[in-house]
């Protein structure tokens, strides 16, 4: 049984401290600033244990976070059968942060429903600035060298070392928040139509970014929480010209972006150029491009291959050796890796250090089925958790998730740890109904 603890909304001078802690880590996630942003959670964690010290204990009551604590202790256990203790310890070091944002965010209610807007728009508001400094710096190359690529994909994340896929996730939680009903940004000295208007300005800002940013996956995302947000606004039979006036021009941008050349649409399409069947080939040519989803299906067998090899179903290959392996594999199937006369450290090394891009699969490879069913657990806890919460944005951040963690393997990297624990839990425990008071 699904267990919380009792509400319970820190005083007036400790929301200020939890409001600027919680902001430190957000901006230090969001311009990848990983030790600082460490420091930043150890400090959110001793001043929560500081500010409540009764929830050290009375948190363990929270099955949600007992199920991180798990996962994390499954993968820990790689400790005993790892024949890479360097990765095994950097993997660990890495989802303590699951446990540490977990305890924060479980520990009883941190943040009143005018806290809540309060530090979504400050989110939102280091998105768009965090977008805005990257497209100036796009514009800036593009002078340069009149690449337009200088404004697609992982280019146009490149000045603040993000990848343009989780960077996408990061937008489309800010779009999500900005498109639900307690979504008005806390901006107090606009008038009701400003805000109104800056809101639904910034939301296509993002839907811009989204585009810009060239996943795949997201993009439809995005464009379902616009439909979706539209419909739930404005009833077709009492608004037959709005509907059918915004559908029709989404339908047209959605037509130019699939019918004419754009680094968009060439994503798409590579999709469907490669010969799936090449994929079962036992050894490769090493200039053999794969495209995305040739990519993951070699990537999802041979996963399924280590495992076999390995004996490691129920168990898994640890943490630590998991991408020893996989990288071993693209060794002996002669895929490109670079000039191995360069050595271990050489700048270019190919697929080497690419994991299994399914989030599933590497936790089976890593922590077997104990592993796996410690993941699914935790998602199902959270699935429970947002239909307790109320409101369809706690449901649609999880699934995003859920569904994000197919084609992507995101806690094999710090920020993707974030994302599975921070949003989620943050999205869960959020006040149901949220104020739209005065401020």
């Amino acid at each position: 049984m699904l267990t919380r603890l009792p509400m319970r909304l820190p005083t007036s001078s400790s929301k200020t401290i939890y409001f600027l802690l919680f902001c430190a880590v957000l901006f230090t996630t969001i311009f990848p600033l990983l030790r600082i942003n460490s420091f930043c959670i150890i400090l959110l964690v001793a001043y929560r244990l500081w500010d409540a010290p009764a929830t050290a204990r009375s948190v363990f009551k929270d099955t949600l976070l007992v199920a991180y604590l798990v996962f994390v202790l499954i993968e820990t256990a790689g400790f005993l059968h790892t024949a890479n203790m360097k990765a095994q310890s950097d993997a660990v070091a890495k989802d303590a942060t699951l446990v540490a944002l977990a305890y924060v965010l479980c520990s009883g209610t941190l943040v009143s429903a005018r806290a809540y807007r309060r530090l979504m728009s400050a989110y939102c508001l280091m998105i768009f600035l965090s977008s805005l400094y990257c497209l100036v710096l796009a514009y800036r190359y593009y002078l340069v060298d009149k690449d337009p690529a200088d404004f697609f994909y992982h280019t146009l994340t490149r000045p603040i070392a993000q990848n343009a896929v989780f960077y996408s996730v990061y937008v489309v939680f800010a779009m999500l928040f900005l498109l639900s009903p307690s979504g008005e940004p806390i901006v107090s000295w606009l008038s009701p139509m400003w805000k109104k208007a800056l809101r639904f300005s910034v939301v296509f800002f993002f839907m811009g970014m989204i585009v810009l940013l060239s996943s795949k996956l997201l993009l439809v995302i995005a464009v379902l929480f616009l439909v979706n947000a539209f419909l739930r606004r404005y009833s077709y039979r009492k608004n037959k010209r709005a509907v059918l006036v915004t559908g029709s021009a989404l339908v047209l941008a959605l037509g130019i972006l699939a019918l004419t050349k754009n680094p968009v649409s060439v994503r798409y399409r590579e999709l469907a150029a490669g010969d799936l069947d090449a994929i079962k080939q036992k050894t490769f040519d090493p200039g053999m491009y794969f495209n995305a989803l040739q990519l993951r299906l070699l990537e999802w067998r041979f996963g399924t291959e280590i495992l076999n090899e390995q004996h490691a179903w129920l168990f898994g290959v640890s943490p630590g050796s998991s991408q020893d392996l996989l990288d071993a594999k693209y060794v002996r199937t002669r895929m490109y890796i670079g000039n191995p006369a360069e050595g271990p450290h050489r700048h270019i090394r190919g697929f080497i250090g690419y994991n299994f891009h399914n989030q599933y699969l590497e936790t089976l490879v890593r922590c077997g089925f104990l592993g796996l069913a410690a993941l699914l657990a935790i998602f199902i806890l959270l699935f429970v958790r947002a239909r307790k919460q109320g409101t369809r944005e706690a449901w649609y951040v999880v699934l995003t998730l859920a569904v994000f963690f197919i084609p992507e393997a995101p806690l094999t990297m710090q920020q993707g740890v974030f994302l599975f624990c921070f949003f989620p839990l943050l999205a869960v425990t959020a006040p149901g109904k949220v104020e739209l008071s005065a401020e």
